[in-house]
């Protein structure tokens, strides 16, 4: 199968990361690669890069010289640049595409990288800010592809909030590292803020915050439903600036009936002992939660940002957690 492309022809498509490549073609995959990455490459590179027989490669540069992309493809090795030109010899199929007239990269990094899903990423990395993952451990770890995790890092990357860099071991694999801990919270909790939640304040029966605590774990082991307190009643546990009154807990969006039956919950406004639930609106932040004296607790970013999200009594908590992270 043989095809020249126009530009904008909307039924190629190539789904592309770090190591991996697939040609999609109306829909359908076509072809699968293993990527090599150059930022520079010339002819003299071009002659040297090493393809194994029985694979097939694909050679993805930044920039190029007219002569080593002729000798890539007098060695029937196909690639494609940061521009949009494709060239892929996988017999039976051969596509050639032009450079687009606009640099575009193959992989358009997402507009909103603290998009729900796409902020998975650098909530792990302000979360274990000493480790380096490559984009496939990262993926594996956030529950994310690694085209996602690739496409997130490259705009946070651009920001100058995270370094990805080569394995020295391999220079096919990038390893993702946080370069900017307290420039990656700022930009998270402004995303953080402008996101609408869902959330309610219960009467559950509770005196005081210890007692809704109590319930709160109860209801949990009886539904066998997971749950992270968040706010000051979280903060709390990882420094006691300054006490909560009530408790707020975030749950999973889809269970919030059978929680208000279960706590036999009456609707009410914030005060002590009462319950205030949050839906989450990505499940990976329960997830995350970890068990302090017998409770579960929301992460630190978590917490961070719902006291930001709280202002007043609460910004010293955040501050404290800040401190405490080392962010």
């Amino acid at each position: 199968m043989s095809a020249q492309l126009h530009p904008d022809d909307r039924h190629l498509g190539l789904d592309l990361n770090d190591r991996d490549a697939t040609l999609l073609m109306d829909g359908g995959v076509v072809a699968s690669f293993e990527v090599v990455r150059e930022k520079v490459l010339t002819a003299a590179r071009a002659k040297e890069i090493d393809a194994p027989g029985g694979k097939q490669w694909l050679v993805v540069f930044e920039r190029s010289s007219p002569d080593a992309r002729a000798v890539l493809r007098e060695r029937g090795l196909s690639y494609a640049g940061e521009n949009g030109e494709l060239w892929i010899h996988a017999p039976p199929i051969h596509v050639e595409r032009p450079a687009l007239r606009r640099a575009a990269a193959l992989t358009s990094a997402p507009a909103a990288p603290f998009a729900i899903r796409a902020s998975r990423v650098s909530r792990w990395l302000l979360l274990h800010a000493a480790d380096s993952p490559s984009l496939r451990e990262l993926g594996a770890t956030v529950g994310l592809s690694e085209s996602v995790v690739s496409r997130t890092a490259r705009a946070l990357a651009d920001d100058g909030l995270i370094a990805i860099e080569a394995d020295p071991a391999d220079g096919r694999i990038r390893r993702v590292r946080l370069r900017d801990a307290g420039g990656m919270l700022d930009a998270f909790e402004r995303a953080f803020a402008a996101r609408q939640l869902r959330r309610q304040t219960w009467d559950v029966g509770a005196r005081d915050v210890a007692e809704a605590m109590r319930r709160l774990r109860e209801a949990s082991k009886r539904l066998q439903l997971p749950y992270a307190v968040g706010g000051l009643a979280g903060a709390s546990f990882i420094s006691g600036v300054v006490e909560p009154v009530g408790v707020e807990a975030w749950i999973d969006r889809g269970a919030i009936d059978r929680w208000m039956d279960e706590l036999t919950a009456i609707p009410s406004r914030p005060g002590p002992g009462k319950l205030t639930v949050q839906l989450a609106p990505d499940p990976f932040v329960l997830s995350l939660s970890t068990r302090r004296e017998g409770f579960e607790i929301a992460d630190p970013v978590q917490l961070y940002l719902d006291c930001r999200r709280s202002g007043e009594r609460a910004l010293e908590a955040a501050d404290a957690i800040r401190a405490e992270m080392n962010w």
